[in-house]
């Protein structure tokens, strides 16, 4: 049974009120087990002390020592926690019974170590509850490892944008061959600036050429760098070289075609040359390679920087998708070998099992077929470097000595030429393969440091395989053969691009990738890379990562794409939930994603990784849906009925009045001192933000308007004015259903309120903080604008239905998405949410709970729905409220209820699949019988 964080979290604040209200210390360690599902046999011999459950070392202290899990140690008011911690964690207990946290209390302040990371917790006791996350790889989530961005990446990029900004307001580029120099200009001074810190130039060469032999003006620094990128390019036995003068003829020759074209070079002035000397400065040795792609978001249009800043993702979001793809299982591999003895090295295998993983590592493909300037390339090949290094120590620690392990020409097993990439725009490929060559280079020196040897860096030559092209009508299999065996990943961050964002070109492209599929045309562009991805893994040991937008994991694309993935005998791997894309980049784009992995290789568990609190954590499941949750791989399709026996549900009145029909307070009481008489005729009107801010708007309604009331209308010229400017308005609009509504302009255009009784309103939008999203059950005569969807005559049971903790959850589970906050359709939401089964009786109930959900909101007539079911601001009264129906609603789809989210969703799903099973019999039993007659 999954662990239910939310009811951790409140019955822990609830723990802690009492020990502290009432005085119940003693129990409490007991009290706190349970919340973390103990069994009550191990509770009750814990109280008992017996050993071999409690291993304290002073039990009759209230001392209290679970294996694997915790370490409990109660202190006096006035001792020294942390003197005391230190020593509980230093105690041999600790690692002979593998304890994950240790808790010294006083009561007042609680000290929690978590043994694992050596992170420690530090915090009033009475604030426990709100640190529960720190607690959560007690009850099996684990925290996954975070890898925080370097400091000098950022101020690498930082420094770089300024640079670019000064030489573009000196320089003007007007064109896109100006701007390609400009790019060429930057890529040759990020390699001189990285070689001279790195050992391919002598220390500081650069940086003195540039300080030492130009005008502090900056009037001759383009003059100069033209001869040194000249002299980049000179072979070292070149005769050219010996005309030059010295401080230039001493660089080495450089290769690789980085210097071998001409380009314009931009000029300076004092300001810009003190930059390009700051930046010089920098120790590059530190800066990640893969920070490049960033900087270069700082030279481009700055109104494209935002759509670019997909293509430079940060090293810890990287390994977020190369980590559980294949990197975590390696690393388990080369501990496993590690952790073998030494005494036993012949019979275990242990020489032979590292060079397996040597090998093994050496004939890994990845291949990123939307490389950008090769982000995910370089730290895959850089994380494979290290990797190397760790398993060539482990074999230098069983033979002794470096002897016979490296040779003077030691080559790395790990080659450049088992990356490919495919980008679309030619110089972020040129970029990717500097960026690569530096990356080696970086490994290189850390392989050198380790072992003493290393290889040469220059004359760089051609390595990798980057293609510049359009990945999605490239054959992959041309640019990354995969003869079904080979050990190949796909990584990447392709481009998102939802239907309303996309290019004539882009959406060409689908078509080509989507040719054998229908209804793809609703899909987000990204999903062209899993579709084509998924073909290329499928029935093959190759395996793929990529990050998308959350958006085809909601709504109706998931029913478009899954099922066909699913279809070629490939399931999620692992996955992790919806979270925001940032990185350090200047001008970086956020977005809210989420990271799929794709196999067809059978594995037992697979993992989520989930965002709790700020906080990664992991749960290992039996299978995980295409909707990123622990269930069944069934997918829910969107219908204009309802699967239940429900009201339908529609979109709200829709005005179209040219602001002519609604009012504001102040135009609403202007119009009514001068007409009052024209009071019945205005009404209160509610959109989302009216609805949950308290906020008042009102309408003109004549929907139940006789004829001769329209004449005495007539007498108004404050409504005819507004009448006539709907009227003409409409008429001369584009949309034909607007023109046809152009001779009712007293009128919506789109009517749905009901003549009578009463109605349920559902914002269309809602925070994804609330754990209900705030549903009305409204008098007829308050009007829904068209930013509610509504449900008119609906009863009190629907409400009931619609507002309980079930629902909410569906609705969180298919619904699309408006960045992170959730979307209300009738069509994937409401008509696909099966209703449960209940008597007349059973419906009674649940209405009378239902009013008092309606009662509580009224007892607390000063806050705002959207206050009142804010989370952190929700009153008591209306929380047991909602609780109180939750547990009455669950218990209509089964006796016993539900214990956590995981379990009502499985449940939803498989009465969902059979909904749609019975609703096909039923169809194919009608169709037979319309046949035989």
């Amino acid at each position: 049974m999954a662990f239910n964080q939310t009811q951790f979290f409140e019955d822990l604040d609830k723990l802690t009120t009492k020990v502290i209200d009432k005085n119940k210390k003693d129990d409490f360690i007991f009290d706190f087990l349970k919340l973390l599902d103990v069994s009550k046999t191990t509770i009750t011999a814990l109280k008992k002390n017996d050993s071999r459950f409690n291993v304290a070392a002073n039990p009759e202290a209230g001392e209290v020592a679970n294996k694997h899990r915790i370490y409990f140690k109660p202190v006096a008011e006035g001792q020294d926690l942390a003197k005391t911690l230190s020593e509980v964690i230093s105690s041999p207990i600790i690692n002979q019974h593998k304890i994950r946290m240790v808790m010294v209390t006083d009561f007042n302040t609680v000290l929690i170590n978590d043994t694992k990371y050596d992170e420690t917790l530090d915090c009033d006791f009475a604030d426990l509850y709100k640190n529960y996350h720190f607690l959560l790889p007690l009850a099996g989530l684990e925290r996954a490892r975070e890898y925080s961005e370097h400091t000098a990446d950022v101020q690498a990029s930082e420094k770089m944008g300024r640079l670019f900004d000064h030489i573009r307001k000196l320089n003007e580029f007007n064109t896109a061959d100006d701007l390609h120099a400009l790019n060429i200009f930057l890529t040759r001074l990020l390699f001189c600036f990285y070689a001279e810190d790195t050992g391919i130039f002598k220390p500081d060469q650069f940086h003195n050429v540039i300080d030492g032999t130009t005008n502090i003006d900056g009037s001759d620094v383009d003059s100069v760098l033209y001869e040194l990128f000249d002299i980049l390019n000179l072979p070292e036995s070149s005769a050219e070289r010996d005309a030059k003068p010295t401080h230039l003829s001493a660089f080495p020759y450089v290769n690789g075609s980085l210097f071998e074209y001409p380009f314009a070079i931009p000029e300076f002035d004092a300001r810009t040359r003190r930059i390009l000397l700051e930046c010089a400065r920098l120790s590059w040795a530190e800066i990640n390679p893969d920070i490049f792609g960033s900087m270069f978001q700082a030279v481009i249009d700055p109104e494209q920087r935002g759509s670019l800043g997909q293509h430079y993702t940060s090293v810890s979001n990287i390994m977020k998708v190369i980590q559980p793809l294949f990197l975590d299982e390696l690393h388990e591999e080369l501990d496993a070998v590690r952790a073998l003895s030494y005494d036993n090295r012949h019979k275990n295998n242990k020489a032979e099992r590292l060079d397996a993983l040597l090998k093994r590592i050496s004939q890994i493909k990845v291949f990123d077929p939307a490389c950008g300037s090769g982000n995910f390339l370089i730290i895959a090949y850089k994380e494979l470097r290290k990797l190397e290094i760790d398993i060539l120590k482990a074999q230098r620690d069983l033979l002794g000595s470096n002897d016979n392990l490296l040779g003077l020409g030691f080559d790395s097993v790990v080659s450049l030429d088992n990356l490919y990439g495919i980008e679309y725009d030619d110089f972020a490929s040129q970029i990717a393969r500097l960026s690569l060559w530096l990356a080696e280079h970086q490994m290189n020196v850390l392989c050198e440091q380790e072992f003493g040897v290393s290889q040469p860096m220059l004359p760089l030559k051609d390595s990798g395989h980057i293609i510049h092209g359009n990945s999605l009508r490239i054959d992959w299999n041309e640019v990354c053969p995969n003869n079904g065996s080979d050990e190949i990943y796909i990584i990447g961050n392709p481009p998102f691009g939802g239907t309303g964002s996309r290019n004539d070109e882009q959406s060409k492209d689908m078509e080509k990738v989507f040719e054998e599929l229908k209804n793809f045309k609703s899909l987000d562009y990204v999903t062209s890379w899993f579709w084509k991805g998924s073909q290329y893994i499928a029935n093959s040991s190759a395996q793929l990562a990529l990050v998308s937008t959350n958006s085809i994991v909601q709504g109706e694309q998931v029913a478009m794409l899954f099922p066909y993935i699913f279809g070629l005998g490939i399931h999620i791997s692992f996955a992790y939930q919806t979270f925001p894309w940032r990185n350090s980049a200047k001008h970086n784009a956020a977005v809210h994603v989420v990271i799929i992995g794709l196999s067809t290789i059978p594995s037992k568990a697979k993992t989520i990784y989930k965002y709790i609190d700020k906080i990664w954590h992991t749960e290992v499941v039996p299978n995980i849906s295409p909707y990123l949750v622990a269930s069944s791989n069934a997918t829910v399709e969107s219908r204009s009925t309802p699967i239940h026996n429900g009201s339908k549900l529609v979109l709200g009145n829709v005005p179209r009045d040219f602001g002519q029909l609604i009012l504001s307070d102040s135009e609403k009481t202007d119009l009514l001192q001068s007409f009052p008489e024209l009071k019945k005729w205005v009404k209160k009107i509610l959109g989302a933000d009216e609805y949950l801010n308290a906020k008042e708007r009102w309408c003109l309604w004549f929907n139940t308007a006789s004829q001769e009331d329209l004449e005495h209308l007539k007498n108004h010229t404050a409504l005819t004015e507004r009448f006539h400017i709907v009227r003409t308005m409409r008429k001369n609009s584009s949309r034909s259903g607007t023109r046809k509504v152009s001779k009712t302009p007293h009128l919506f255009s789109e009517i749905r309120q009901p003549l009578s009784g009463n109605y349920i309103l559902i914002p269309r939008v809602s925070s994804e903080r609330r754990r209900y999203v705030p549903i009305g059950f409204l008098e007829h005569d308050i009007i829904s604008s068209d930013a509610n969807q509504i449900i008119p005559n609906g009863t009190l049971y629907d409400f009931a239905i619609l507002t309980s903790i079930i629902h909410n959850d569906w609705m969180r589970l298919v619904a699309g998405r408006l960045k992170s906050d959730y979307r209300y359709s009738g069509t994937i939401v409401y008509n696909t949410f099966p209703f449960p089964d209940a008597t007349d009786e059973q419906k009674k109930n649940i209405e009378n709970l239902a009013e008092e959900i309606l009662l509580a909101r009224a007892s607390n007539a000063g806050m705002t729905l959207a206050e009142l079911y804010d989370p952190d601001k929700m009153p008591e009264d209306l929380k047991q409220a909602h609780s109180t129906l939750d547990d009455a609603v669950d218990k209509l789809y089964r006796p016993q209820g539900f214990a956590n989210t995981e379990e009502r969703l499985a449940h939803l799903l498989a009465r969902y699949e059979q909904l749609i099973e019975a609703e096909k019999q039923s169809k194919a039993k009608k169709k037979t019988q319309k046949k035989s007659k």
